[in-house]
């Protein structure tokens, strides 16, 4: 295993009035441990195995007894051979095991839809992590120029060969958080996913309320700064797509505007279970919709910017958002 060791600077520009109250980042670098775990030579191995032709045993022919003095030696019939597709899951399941799905039928059935594009995938698959090892290291650049690391973390970058769905997820273990990205896709593929999940783990590592809001104010603002910040680092797609929304969902949200944004008016400041627990459940759709609203007037009438909107104090955000919230809904 490899292990890296990336530096991010941080932003030092003067803090605007909006975000008085929130403490400047230093005016240092911030120590990211980046380690790779590159599981292509796994699937090389699977893939080289599985594509040899299987050699059946011929049956053996009878042996006639020798004058009189020998029993005759009865046919063997030939030996049974699996199936090419029983064949490859089970090698598949012996050398490699790494899916992006969940359970034994949905990796079986991506696998044997993906097969027939693995040859003309090789080249970037052997090439493992050193062919993308510039992609994550570029989105830390742009996203931490963003959010203005001040705590250091880790990282590990796990490359997998999947079956052309282009997941990118993770998992936190041991205080590391393990990205794993498909080598079989091209970056263009990976490069939403790989931002959003880091965008994720940078404002659940900086902003002041953690992975865990607050209050009604700080949901929204932890949301509309991620969708924003996904724009801002990976241009040119949908409003629907930086929200993680369909383009119904959003559409929805939108066409109850008004009532929606007073009703969270109300509710800015509450802390409740309940509360938070719809917005982020049931509601999620309006909340992600409300944020996007929200962050994009704090930038650009109050000049916020993204590192400061999650460092403010709870109390402060509900009563900034407050007041942006209700012109907006005046339509100003």
């Amino acid at each position: 295993m490899r292990q890296l060791i990336l530096a991010a600077l941080l932003a030092t520009a003067g803090m605007p009035a909006f975000a008085a109250t929130a403490k400047a980042p230093a005016k240092q670098a911030v120590q990211l441990e980046v380690k790779v775990r590159d599981l292509s030579p796994l699937f090389l191995d699977f893939y080289k195995v599985a594509s040899a032709p299987v050699v059946q045993t011929p049956a053996a022919p009878a042996t006639p007894a020798a004058d009189g003095k020998q029993a005759a030696v009865p046919a063997a019939p030939a030996v049974p051979v699996e199936s090419e597709d029983d064949r490859r899951w089970r090698l598949f399941k012996k050398i490699y095991n790494v899916s992006a799905h969940e359970d034994d039928a949905a990796t079986r059935a991506a696998l044997e839809t993906a097969w027939p594009r693995y040859a003309a995938a090789l080249p970037q698959i052997t090439a493992g992590f050193d062919g993308i090892a510039a992609e994550p290291a570029e989105a830390i650049n742009a996203l931490s120029a963003q959010y203005f690391l001040d705590k250091p973390f880790s990282v590990r970058w796990i490359t997998y060969v999947g079956a052309f769905e282009g997941r990118v997820w993770s998992q936190e273990t041991d205080g590391i958080i393990n990205v794993n990205l498909p080598l079989e896709v091209d970056a263009k593929t990976r490069a939403l996913p790989l931002h959003r999940i880091l965008s994720k783990v940078m404002q659940d590592k900086n902003a002041h309320f953690g992975s865990q809001p607050r209050n009604l104010a700080e949901l929204l603002i932890s949301e509309g700064v991620q969708a924003h910040v996904l724009r801002s680092t990976v241009p040119g797609h949908t409003v629907e797509t930086y929200l993680n929304l369909s383009a119904e969902q959003l559409a929805q949200a939108s066409s109850n505007r008004k009532a929606t944004i007073s009703t969270i008016i109300t509710k800015l400041g509450d802390d409740s279970a309940a509360t938070m627990g719809s917005y982020a459940g049931e509601q999620q759709a309006q909340t992600r919709y409300v944020g996007w609203l929200l962050v994009d007037y704090l930038v650009k009438k109050q000049k916020a910017r993204y590192a400061d909107l999650i460092r403010q104090k709870p109390a402060d955000l509900a009563k900034a958002s407050t007041k942006a919230l209700a012109v907006i809904n005046a339509g100003k």
